[in-house]
């Protein structure tokens, strides 16, 4: 799984303006203010109950409730599901208070934004000490979500949750992340690609291609998003559908060579030998160091020679099996001839390709044993034995 050393954004600060200070004519709340003075949150919030048990309805009391849960949260509760249910009070306090008292919305959206800003910044910080210990990331993604608790149209909470639920190796929950941001508007061809990566390991390619299918629309340059959805369409057999994908890709960008690549590879990969090579050539002539587009080129003329011999073979068959003679055979025999003149030029065109790529690939250190393999046969078909034996110890068979 892959791991995530940063997040998309950064620690966040806010300044708190104002506060509920004002004279009240509930004793409670008034003594909750001194308690708060003296950081003492537990009194605080038992006289703040009880002046709501006298009045339910007490919008200042809900407020300084929002107050108290906010400071109790500035720093980590030791307690991760306290620390959780706490913010979830704040939460509730200030729905309360802005439900029965609109005009306390000013003062508690602050309780709010501070608590927010913490909350991310809890998350941030547990992020990073993941790196040291696994277990931190699963610390950073309950901040996070606390953060989206507080902000609920704060796409960054959810992603950066996602982020911290890979780390920690809970994709399941990681998802769910992703789709909450997704839901939200988040729109950036990344979380796109990591939701897709997601459910690809899950091989749940139904799921990439409804994700994605509406996003290279936004993102039609986007390699990422396009390997994505291309491997979903193959996944599921979706041919056609992937083929015109890669066909409008290179028809936005006729000068990509990975475009060019990828749809000669699959073209290949369908059997649509001549295609296959119009494609492929122009990723060779986009970059001649190109060694894999050079290989599957000199594969698609080895492919398509396999394929003229396979007519061959099935001619042969026919003369025997059907005891022509006559003209009838001589029809066929001169077909085969042709045939063989096209097997032999296939195998001499696959020849300098196959050989640029070997070159290429040893050159960057890569294993050419599969070039070699295909060497050896494109030598022998086209009677080079010199250069066939050495190919053959190259490919590594006896």
């Amino acid at each position: 799984m892959k791991r995530y050393s940063f997040l998309l954004t950064t620690l966040l600060s806010v300044v708190l303006l104002t506060g509920a200070d004002g004279c009240s004519s509930d004793p409670n709340v008034e003594g909750a203010k001194l308690d708060l003075r003296n950081k003492d949150y537990t009194r605080a919030l038992e006289n703040l109950d009880t002046a709501l048990q006298t009045n339910p309805a007490n919008a200042e009391a809900h407020t300084l409730k929002a107050r108290v849960f906010q400071e109790m949260t500035a720093n980590p509760m030791d307690d991760l599901d306290a620390h959780v249910e706490t913010i979830a009070k704040l939460a509730e306090s200030a729905e309360a208070a802005m439900s029965n008292d609109p005009l306390t919305a000013e003062v508690v959206e602050q309780y709010i934004s501070m608590a927010y800003v913490n909350e991310f910044n809890h998350g941030i910080r547990a992020f990073n000490r993941g790196q040291e210990e696994a277990a931190e990331y699963e610390v950073a993604a309950a901040h996070f979500y606390n953060a989206a608790l507080l902000r609920p149209d704060s796409v960054g909470t959810y992603v950066n949750a996602a982020f911290a639920l890979i780390n920690g190796g809970n994709t399941e929950k990681a998802i769910t992340a992703f789709e909450d941001a997704v839901s939200r508007g988040e729109n950036s061809a990344d979380t796109y690609v990591y939701l897709a990566d997601l459910y690809r390991q899950k091989e749940e390619f139904d799921k990439v291609i409804d994700l994605l299918k509406p996003v290279i629309e936004t993102y039609p340059a986007n390699a990422d998003v396009q390997a994505q959805l291309l491997n979903a369409y193959l996944a599921t057999e979706q041919t056609d559908e992937a083929l015109a994908q890669y066909q409008s890709a290179v028809d936005n960008e006729p000068e990509n060579k990975l475009y060019r690549y990828n749809y000669g590879s699959l073209l290949l990969q369908l059997e649509r030998y001549d295609a296959a090579i119009d494609q492929l050539r122009v990723a060779t002539e986009l970059d001649e160091t190109y060694g894999n587009a050079w290989y599957n080129l000199g594969a698609t003329f080895v492919n398509k020679a396999v394929a003229v011999n396979d007519e061959i073979i099935a001619l042969d068959d026919e003369i025997r099996e059907q005891g022509l003679t006559g003209d009838n055979r001589a029809s066929k025999e001169a077909e085969i001839e042709a045939l063989v003149e096209t097997r032999r030029g296939l195998y001499e065109e696959a020849v300098t390709p196959l050989e640029r790529a070997r070159v290429l690939l040893e050159e960057s250190g890569e294993d050419a044993s599969g070039v070699c393999t295909a060497l050896f046969q494109a030598y022998v078909q086209t009677n080079q034995m010199e250069k066939g034996e050495e190919a053959q110890a190259c490919a590594g068979m006896n």
